[in-house]
């Protein structure tokens, strides 16, 4: 069985090549297979050569803001590559492992967002992840999309390690209070996807989970239990201030959704397995802060 993962150098990437055992790797570079999956086109030969059983595809578009002004750019790794990827897995009979966003969702239905309520992305970002999402369910591959949301590690590029340098150099801070999420650890979204490649023979059609952290919380309670967290381990030498402030305080160029929970029971009920509360994961990867990658 060859499982070739796509995006190996990536936040997620690190982490499933941490996570499952003999992985072919493609990236831009330092993988088994170098190529520049921008380049849609070139794709289709690869995968005729190294015939995957299993594709996780972890590359994406993932500058939020950037997005607004290159959306064609976002579109081309968010809708055309899955597309591309799933229709040599239609015929080939593969299985597809995707990622996608909470970022399709707007409004708050007073619980947690579960995979049939109705989607309205108000970003570019949130168009494209969700043009893919349904390039792949009218493909009629076999496929596992999952969205997940607010994912973190120690590596660079994400909230939490940002946050947390920004403190480690003594800086207060001033973090958005009225958006809530699923923050979700990039090791539990790896540890997810393994067990769930696992079952890759129960998924005859495209298949949509929720996996993220589960439970609720703001940027700003994300960062305070952070700060504190970090401090107790030694991973920086003193608390700071964290001042909770208004998105309008903040602005920036893509709208963010304002609630962001996921339901992670769908996921339960295929694995037999919950996902970790949110709390608890940003625990586990305050723990392992110094291995690489955590």
């Amino acid at each position: 069985m060859t499982t070739l993962l796509l995006g190996a150098n990536g936040q997620l990437g690190r982490h499933l090549r941490a996570e499952i055992d003999g992985l072919v790797t493609c990236a831009r570079s330092d993988a088994d297979h170098v190529l520049d999956l921008s380049q849609v086109d070139h794709i289709g030969p690869l995968l005729d050569r190294v015939r995957p059983d299993t594709i996780i595809n972890a590359a994406a578009w993932t500058a939020v803001d950037d997005a607004e002004d290159h959306e064609a750019e976002a579109f081309g790794l968010n809708h055309d590559l899955p597309a591309a990827l799933a229709d040599w897995c239609r015929r080939s009979d593969a299985l597809l492992v995707h990622y996608s966003t909470d970022y399709v969702f707007s409004g708050a239905p007073g619980r947690p967002w579960r995979e049939d309520d109705p989607v309205a992305p108000e970003s570019a970002y949130g168009r494209t992840k969700l043009a893919g999402e349904q390039a792949i369910a009218t493909s009629a591959c076999r496929a596992l999309v999952l969205r997940t949301a607010w994912v973190y590690s120690a590596l660079p590029g994400n909230f939490v390690s940002a946050i947390l340098k920004r403190a480690g150099e003594g800086q207060d801070l001033k973090v958005v209070a009225d958006q809530t999420g699923s923050p979700t650890w990039a090791g539990t979204l790896a540890q997810a996807t393994r067990r769930l490649v696992a079952l890759g023979d129960r998924v005859e059609r495209p298949e949509l989970l929720h996996v993220s952290g589960q439970g609720a919380m703001t940027w700003h309670a994300l960062a305070v239990r952070a700060v504190q967290g970090a401090a107790e381990r030694g991973i920086i030498s003193d608390i700071v201030d964290v001042e909770p402030i208004a998105s309008d305080a903040w602005p920036q160029k893509a709208r963010r959704p304002a609630w962001s929970v996921l339901d992670g029971l769908r996921y339960e009920q295929f694995t037999g397995r919950p996902l970790p509360d949110c709390e608890q994961a940003l625990v586990e990867c305050l723990d392992r802060w110094s291995e690489a990658p955590c």
